[in-house]
């Protein structure tokens, strides 16, 4: 591996780690545009998941049983069936037109919050957080990238900024676990990348330390509009990439 590889997967890690600790993974977004610079989409969407897995471990020790057991047994089933069905829309709906569709939602949703203020009674729904589930877990398996729909979620029900990062750490281990069986099996997850990632695990640890730091530095009277800025932005960048 080149070292501008090796920079690059670094900037990711820590870029991730602390958008995971810190902002519920509101900058997860960035992580395989980035990585597409440097490297093939075969290796990118491979080596990303087990780095996934290192950061979301991390998470899981920093905000260990803070999490809301009752939203995640809500949203797990949906979204491991969303798992599932990303096989089947390989086929009928692309990469792409997904792109377009979560970007748009997450741009909205965003602009909601910063013109208007107005509650969205109906994305707190128990039906609602079935259907982001079953959404974030398609787009997860499809492009790394299922925060939007739970961000969208957890937001309508105003979760305190603790419980809100712990939820979606728990909700994204689990993901990226059952994951793993679908990436080994598609051969998009090689020993070979299992390898290359696994040096990486000292700066996984330092960056969800910086990210937990960080998140004693936001209050949560900014976490909120931290969260549905980066929203905005990830949204815009969904769009931008489908168009």
């Amino acid at each position: 591996m080149s070292l501008e590889m090796w920079l690059m997967l670094s900037l990711v890690v820590v870029l991730s780690g602390i958008s995971k600790a810190a902002f519920a993974g509101g900058l997860g977004l960035l992580a395989m545009p980035m990585m597409l610079m440097v490297f093939d989409p075969h290796t990118a969407l491979g080596v990303l998941l087990p780095i996934l897995l290192m950061l979301d471990a991390f998470t899981l020790r920093k905000y260990w049983q803070r999490w809301s057991l009752p939203i995640l047994l809500q949203l797990l089933p949906a979204a491991i069936v969303g798992i599932g069905v990303a096989a089947l829309l390989l086929g009928s709906l692309s990469p792409r037109q997904l792109q377009w569709l979560i970007g748009v939602g997450s741009v909205l949703f965003a602009l909601r919050y910063f013109l208007f203020r107005q509650s969205t009674p109906w994305l707190a729904s128990r039906p609602a957080g079935v259907a982001m589930g079953l959404l974030s877990g398609i787009s997860s398996t499809l492009l790394h990238a299922g925060g939007p729909p739970l961000a969208m979620h957890l937001l309508a029900r105003r979760l305190p900024a603790t419980e809100y990062i712990a939820t979606s750490a728990v909700f994204f281990a689990v993901l990226n676990l059952v994951k793993v069986p679908a990436f080994v099996w598609q051969q998009q997850l090689t020993m070979d990348l299992l390898w290359l990632a696994l040096p990486f695990l000292p700066l996984c640890y330092f960056s969800i330390k910086l990210g937990y730091w960080l998140k004693q530095k936001v209050s949560d009277q900014h976490f909120l509009p931290a969260v549905h800025g980066l929203l905005l932005l990830a949204g815009g960048k969904l769009i931008w990439q489908a168009i």
